[in-house]
């Protein structure tokens, strides 16, 4: 496996498997794989993923520094629910779905 395989292989492994039961455990404003990967890219790009690149899956259209960023991101957010909220609300922004 090469280095970028194995980069895409942690973030995905943090995103199933670490950051759901630190979320549960720590009463997260999000829980899932997906809306932890929504926040990481929109705040990865400081705007929404989907205008940035190709349609299809994200992670296979990072770059290796992008993905260690996006790594970075991830543990972040899976270590501290205040930077989950705010980073969420972040991506919420970037999406016009902000309320209040």
């Amino acid at each position: 496996m090469d280095a970028k395989e194995e980069l895409k292989t942690e973030l995905l492994r943090i995103a199933r498997e670490e950051f759901p039961a630190a979320a549960r455990a720590g009463k997260y404003p999000i829980r899932f794989d997906h809306c932890l990967l929504r926040v990481v890219y929109d705040n990865l790009y400081g705007a929404q993923w989907q205008t940035v690149l190709k349609k299809g899956p994200a992670i296979h259209q990072l770059s290796e520094e992008e993905l260690k960023r996006a790594i970075e991101i991830a543990g972040q957010i899976t270590a501290d629910r205040e930077v989950c909220d705010r980073l969420n609300r972040q991506s919420l922004a970037y999406r016009g779905k902000l309320k209040g």
